[in-house]
């Protein structure tokens, strides 16, 4: 019968700690929650348009540059590439093959 007692006490105790941390936890989340909230009440449209404009034109490194040095730098190296293709002379490209390429007939 003491068995059946200590079980009982046991799983009472952890029913009471269970409830204690669910208490917990919706305290944390709605702190949390609201402070969400406040941080994009604080957001402006003008923050964000200014974010952007930072983003794309603003203060970059040769690592991470900003977009128009992105942008920059692929058209210099598609313009680089396709001027070397250029050079290649015709015959080093292979003929099209009909039996092996799959791309459609030459119109």
């Amino acid at each position: 019968m003491a068995d059946q007692a200590e079980k009982n006490e046991e799983q009472s105790l952890q029913v009471f700690h269970i409830r204690q941390r669910r208490a917990l936890d919706n305290a944390y989340a709605a702190v949390l929650g609201q402070q969400t909230i406040n941080t994009f009440a604080a957001f402006t449209f003008e923050e964000a348009v200014d974010q952007q404009i930072e983003r794309i034109e603003g203060k970059g490194t040769t690592i991470r540059p900003n977009l128009l040095g992105r942008v920059d730098r692929i058209e210099s190296q598609l313009l680089q590439a396709v001027e070397e293709l250029k050079k290649v002379p015709p015959e080093r490209f292979l003929e099209r093959d009909p039996n092996e390429d799959v791309n459609t007939d030459e119109g």
